[in-house]
């Protein structure tokens, strides 16, 4: 497992640690796809050079290293059945294939899928909120719509 770079101080409550995995996830995810990286590498390359700083070198939130990792790891091993998931539950509004929009369905899908102990709402409201991150249009409320969807056949 990798180990948390120990130059990094824990900052922010938990759950700002955790909406900060989130948002580092999605990026980790969609690099992947990107570069056709595995799940470890770019988990280590994450933790070890991009957790709790961001793009300008400012200091942020420290991610939950643990729910970063259980995500992405997560959704390397099940990316079969979350893309399966993801397509039996895109109506006819969602039909976007672009590739950081599927990053955040992979994600919200698999902790719906996977993190039963934590509530769905705050799942779901969590994605949105990563959604309004990247995008300024109408993809959260596709996010919204289908992790909704994915949520009613998983729990």
């Amino acid at each position: 497992m990798t180990q948390p770079n120990p130059q990094t101080k824990k900052t922010g409550s938990q759950k700002a640690r955790n909406s900060a995995a989130r948002l580092m996830a999605v990026q980790t995810v969609y690099q992947m796809h990107k570069n056709e990286q595995d799940a470890e590498s770019a988990i280590k390359e994450y933790l070890e050079h991009r957790a709790g700083i961001d793009a300008d070198g400012d200091e942020m939130v420290t991610p939950d290293h643990d729910h970063y990792s259980v995500v992405v790891r997560g959704i390397s091993e099940h990316m079969a059945q979350l893309n399966e998931m993801i397509k039996q539950n895109r109506g006819k509004e969602i039909q976007s294939n672009e590739p950081l929009l599927h990053a955040i369905f992979l994600c919200g899908a698999l902790e719906l899928m996977v993190l039963q102990s934590i509530d769905a709402p705050i799942i779901i409201s969590e994605y949105v909120h990563v959604t309004h991150a990247f995008y300024e249009q109408g993809e959260a409320k596709l996010v919204n719509a289908l992790l909704d969807s994915i949520r009613k056949t998983v729990r």
